[in-house]
């Protein structure tokens, strides 16, 4: 099995955000520029025209701060992602050529996803957390222990898994390959964990039973051949 890290994607991403940014950024600043231009020379002396004014810098501000915040954003692209990278290592040795890891999966249209899996079974899309403690899945719900009780958690990780899944079963149809069936997984890589469920509606794992709980449900049958593994591999590592 290989483990990749499509960073060519994830420098375009980058390279997007911070384009995008500049362009956001500068035009706020142009905006700033003539509002401050237009209330010492201005070129109708009327109400409306002071009210124009305002609003030029106002939104010229706005739009700054909305710039910075995206190239802020470009340069906090998760490059790595340690855990994803040990689970691969560790599906590895479980798993042949036929099957391929991609882990910090970042694209346009899909978002950001942990790790995605391919192969003959078709996509495995993983949501890997470090939670410790209690946590208790009711289907798509999780609740956590707190102080004893248990309260709804503060994050989904299987609804954000399943946001994950749709997003790529999207990206894929939309590329001629929707028949490339995609499933998904929520890890929990902290070995203080204590997981209990009641019919989930995505499986969960932790790291050691993960590959016993992939055999229940992904590794059942291989759905796709080996050719369209390859294509839509391509298609993750390159658009």
């Amino acid at each position: 099995m290989q483990n990749l890290n499509p960073s060519s994607s994830m420098t375009r991403r980058r390279r997007y955000y911070l384009s995008m940014g500049c362009l956001v950024f500068f035009g706020g600043a142009i905006a700033i520029a003539l509002g401050v231009l237009f209330s010492y020379v201005p070129l109708w002396d009327n109400a409306a025209f002071d009210l124009f004014t305002y609003f030029l810098l106002v939104a010229g501000v706005l739009v700054v701060i909305l710039g910075g915040f995206i190239i802020a954003r470009s340069q906090t692209l998760q490059e790595e992602n340690q855990i994803a990278y040990a689970v691969g290592e560790g599906l590895g040795q479980f798993l042949d050529a036929r099957y391929t890891y991609l882990r910090n999966v970042s694209r346009r249209g899909v978002g950001y996803i942990d790790a995605v899996l391919v192969g003959p079974p078709g996509a495995l899309v993983f949501r890997i957390v470090d939670y410790s403690g209690y946590w208790f899945n009711e289907r798509g719900n999780w609740r956590v222990d707190k102080n004893g009780k248990l309260r709804t958690a503060d994050t989904n990780p299987t609804k954000e898994c399943a946001k994950d899944v749709y997003a790529l079963r999207k990206y894929l149809a939309k590329r001629g390959f929707a028949n490339v069936p995609v499933y998904g997984i929520v890890v929990f890589s902290s070995p203080n964990i204590k997981l209990k469920a009641d019919g989930p509606a995505i499986p969960i794992a932790e790291i050691p039973t993960l590959y016993q709980i992939m055999r229940r449900d992904y590794l059942t049958d291989e759905r796709i051949t080996q050719p369209t593994v390859k294509k839509a591999v391509e298609v993750l590592l390159d658009g």
